[in-house]
């Protein structure tokens, strides 16, 4: 009898560890169909966007090449098309849904950042790739070559314009300006400040960056104090400083910034705009800098309270 009731007792024993291996293995098999689904309805638009951060991680494992002016030049044009323009018309506003082609994107072309499928900055975005071509430079005879930079190219070089040059150099640099005055938001569109001249960084046609120096003796110091809740205000000093030049406005195209061409200019502008001298960077003022202008000046003159000027 004892044999009996051993024998059902191990019996009951294994049916019911068989039936908690099949309730587990199927459990686990449940959670990893779910883990593994792809969701995308705009409520799990976050889990979406996790999920293309971890497809674009797994597809760019390799770091990108080190970019610099001579690749960048080198880069292969493409042909500029026309674009539909999404969320115009009848169309539905934008949603985030989760989808690729949301938000901030880099134009590899042009290098300027937009909002993909906002009306107002593809217009922004088509206007600047329509004056792109007041950039380019095919050259003059005759032209004042202020430096030589053959690690642009071999056509690298900067070059000056002055306010005495002939009424064609001035016109070509008037179309120039009216691109970088649209892009800082400058209140003179195109015009230069009396006695400055317009130093041009090209290669290869193209015009890289322009900064525009004009006379200067005496400019204030940027002073950066608290503002409420504790956000910095930049000020200026009531005393002023002697200084040998101001810079009116520095700019680099977008496909070519933080590449050094806004270094290579204000050293070639050190050593060319006063003639057997030499200007240190303390000397140069910089007139209304914007938030980049300033982290520039900061870091080739080395001081929070660089010399400004209105």
């Amino acid at each position: 009898m004892k044999t009996k009731l051993t024998q059902s007792s191990q019996n009951l024993w294994i049916m019911e560890d068989t039936l908690e291996t099949t309730t587990t293995t199927t459990t686990t098999t449940t959670t990893t169909n779910e883990s593994s689904r792809m969701y995308y309805p705009i409520f799990y638009r976050d889990r979406v966007k996790d999920l293309w951060r971890q497809e674009d991680r797994s597809s760019t494992s390799d770091p990108p090449p080190q970019m610099d002016v001579f690749h960048a030049l080198r880069q292969q044009d493409r042909a500029l098309r026309p674009q539909q323009r999404h969320g115009t018309g009848v169309d539905q506003y934008q949603l985030d849904a989760g989808q690729r082609a949301y938000g901030a994107v880099q134009c590899t072309e042009c290098g300027l950042t937009y909002s993909r499928h906002e009306p107002e900055e593809e217009l922004i975005h088509d206007n600047f790739h329509r004056s792109q071509a007041k950039l380019t430079f095919a050259g003059w005879s005759n032209e004042h070559v202020v430096s030589q930079v053959p690690e642009w190219d071999v056509t690298g070089r900067i070059i000056v314009v002055s306010q005495v040059d002939s009424r064609q150099w001035l016109a070509k640099v008037h179309s120039i300006l009216e691109v970088v005055d649209t892009e800082l938001g400058f209140a003179t569109y195109g015009e230069l400040p009396e006695g400055a001249c317009v130093y041009l960084a090209i290669a290869r046609s193209t015009v890289l960056g322009v900064c525009v120096v004009q006379p200067l003796q005496y400019a204030n110091r940027m002073i950066t104090i608290d503002g409420l809740h504790g956000a910095p205000i930049d000020c200026y000093s009531t005393e002023f400083y002697p200084a040998k030049c101001g810079i009116s406005r520095i700019w680099v195209s977008p496909k070519y910034r933080r590449l050094g061409v806004g270094r290579t200019l204000l050293s070639a502008i050190k050593r060319h705009y006063i003639f057997g001298y030499v200007m240190r960077p303390e000397e140069i003022a910089f007139g209304a800098p914007t938030e980049s202008g300033k982290l520039f000046a900061e870091s080739v003159t080395g001081q929070k309270d660089f010399l400004v000027y209105l």
